[in-house]
C-alpha cells in the first residue's frame, strides 16, 4: 500500500510541477505534435527534456549574467524530479490529446 501512496504523491506532484504557464506551454506544444497515442511517451519525454533545458538556460537568456550548467546527472535527486516530471507530462499531454482528439475529430461515432 506504501507504494501505492507514492506513486499517487509522485503523479500529484508532477501535475503540481507542470500545472504553471511554462509547463503548460511546453504541454500544449507537444500536444501539437502528438499524431497518435503511440508517440505519447516518447512526446512526453522529450517535453521533460525541454523542460529541464529551459530551467538552466533560464538565467543566461534573462540576462541575468552566469554561465550555462549542466543538471547533475548524477544525483538521485535530479532522476526524482525527471521521473515527477514526466509522469506530470504524461498526464497533462494525455488529457490536452484526448480533448485534440475529440474536439477534431468531428463530434460524431465511428466512420
Amino acid at each position: 500500500m506504501e507504494l501505492v501512496d507514492q506513486a499517487v504523491a509522485y503523479l500529484r506532484e508532477g501535475f503540481a510541477n507542470i500545472n504553471n504557464p511554462k509547463g503548460l506551454l511546453i504541454a500544449l506544444a507537444a500536444t501539437l505534435f502528438l499524431g497518435s497515442w503511440k508517440q505519447w511517451f516518447p512526446i512526453s519525454l522529450v517535453a521533460v527534456i525541454v523542460h529541464i533545458a529551459i530551467e538552466q538556460l533560464a538565467p543566461v537568456l534573462a540576462g541575468e549574467g552566469g554561465a550555462v550548467v549542466l543538471p547533475d546527472l548524477m544525483s538521485e535527486d535530479f532522476w526524482t524530479r525527471a521521473l515527477v516530471l514526466l509522469l506530470g507530462y504524461l498526464v497533462i499531454i494525455g488529457i490536452f490529446f484526448f480533448v485534440k482528439r475529440l474536439i477534431f475529430r468531428g463530434g460524431g461515432g465511428a466512420h
